[in-house]
């Protein structure tokens, strides 16, 4: 697909920034498509970040953001554990024999929650969600601050199956079968698998 503006190029001339939400942020142009996210970003994501309840990080040029993905502290709660256990097995390997049956034994394991992630209608289909997830991956491994195993989502889970496979081709993982109807479904990357 031909974009009128390309994102990678922009990237190469250095003319996007990333800048973490503040309160006095001035907004600029954006629209994904998606009303909900839309509105998030110009109406909630403030008071969201007043009152310590998501972060928001933008991807921006200096007339237009690009991409923006907000971020809370979550817990990953494990109801099927033997099921847990085999989709963990690829990450065996990379966890010492003597802490794995710990690790296995947890009920709840630190993660952050993408709360909300969207791209601008005129960046979409370039990979910048992609490389804004794997932007996390790195930042969360090389950077952990308050320890953090997994990004847990709730994705959007709407006749088009766009968001859902967007989350599936970046890795993740659903957490229940048990939402197969719901509006949304609970998913999780491991961060395991990196270190």
């Amino acid at each position: 697909m031909e974009h009128s503006i390309d994102f990678w190029e922009l990237l190469k001339q250095g003319k996007v920034t990333v800048t973490h939400l503040n309160t006095d942020y001035e907004f600029k142009s954006f629209n994904c498509g998606n009303t909900d996210l839309n509105d998030f970003l110009f109406a909630d994501s403030k008071i969201y970040l007043k009152y310590l309840r998501y972060t928001t990080t933008l991807l921006e040029t200096e007339n237009r953001i690009i991409a923006y993905y907000s971020l809370a502290n979550d817990l990953l709660k494990i109801s099927d554990r033997q099921d847990f256990a085999d989709e963990m097995e690829g990450c065996r390997d990379k966890i010492e024999f003597d802490f794995w049956e710990r690790f296995l034994n947890q009920k709840m394991y630190p993660a952050a929650k993408i709360g909300r992630l969207a791209v601008d209608k005129d960046f979409q289909d370039q990979g910048i969600g992609t490389f804004l997830i794997r932007s996390l991956v790195q930042s969360f491994i090389r950077k952990n601050k308050t320890g953090c195993q997994f990004i847990t989502v709730d994705a959007i889970n709407d006749n088009t199956q766009r968001t859902i496979k967007f989350y599936e081709n970046n890795g993740f993982k659903y957490l229940t079968m048990n939402d197969v109807n719901r509006e949304s479904r609970q998913m999780y990357k491991s961060l395991l698998e990196y270190i």
